[in-house]
């Protein structure tokens, strides 16, 4: 039976599982505050999408900005530097889906 849930359900800050279970691929609501970054990081295991559902943020990768607005939907390699910073209160759904081997 499905679970039917909201994302304002999911309210750890600023990343909430939205699956409890940790497997593959992961799916996680980012909320950011205005003003609130996330340090540079990666994921090497993955390939990222990250859909911005409100809001507005600039997200760095690899130290070239990107200037988001509520809908857009960026996709990356996990193994990119990534740092989203919001420019006012920002919510995204991003999902972390593991690399095929070749």
């Amino acid at each position: 039976m499905p679970e039917l849930t909201s994302l304002s359900d999911l309210t750890e800050t600023p990343h909430a599982e939205v699956f409890d279970d940790g497997g593959d691929p992961r799916a996680v609501r980012l909320h950011l505050e205005a003003d609130e970054r996330i340090p540079e990081h990666r994921h090497p295991e993955s390939n990222v999408v990250f859909h911005l559902l409100s809001g507005s943020l600039e997200l760095s990768l690899d130290g070239e900005s990107y200037e988001l607005e509520s809908g857009d939907l960026v996709r990356f390699d996990g193994d990119r530097e990534v740092a989203p910073n919001a420019l006012e209160e920002s919510t995204a759904v991003i999902i972390f889906a593991p690399k095929r081997e070749p």
